[in-house]
């Protein structure tokens, strides 16, 4: 157990010193905490309706595909249903549309502790436009625009 009055009446350094196996379990048994917390944050499940699996919403010949969208926080942005055009921004800052009227099948739950990871959004599109989307994850940052929700 840690001694308060030795800590107040000896130099810090001297406690260190002499605690420092429990001082170093301590820290190791913290940073395990923190990682697991982000583990199970990161991966919990999309905020979908459990009732509703997304893949039963596609449309004749489309598919689904994960698209992990830069800066992470702009997920939250989107909602089920949303349409939206993917642009890839690679490192020289030039930017492409590879995706036009993608519809959002499931939203990101929110990141981990610390997350810097990228969000990841189900979109379903055509196949040829999955490929598209999956050779610009390799070279680009994805990033989206949205369009306008119509009147119905």
């Amino acid at each position: 157990m840690l001694d308060l009055q030795k800590l107040r009446a000896g130099t810090p350094a001297h406690f260190i010193r002499r605690h420092r196996r429990s001082l170093a379990a301590t820290c190791a048994a913290l940073a395990v905490l923190l990682a697991l917390g982000s583990v199970r944050s990161a991966a919990s499940p999309a905020s979908v309706n459990p009732t509703t699996n997304p893949m039963t919403t596609l449309a004749r010949g489309d598919v689904a595909i994960p698209v992990p969208l830069s800066p992470p926080p702009a997920a939250g942005l989107l909602h089920l249903g949303d349409v939206i055009d993917l642009i890839a921004v690679n490192e020289a800052g030039t930017a492409t549309t590879v995706a036009r009227g993608a519809r959002v099948t499931a939203v990101p739950a929110a990141g981990g502790f610390m997350s810097t990871s990228s969000a990841l959004v189900l979109v379903a599109v055509d196949e040829l436009t999955a490929l598209r989307i999956a050779g610009a994850t390799g070279t680009s940052e994805l990033t989206f625009a949205m369009h306008p929700v119509s009147a119905q």
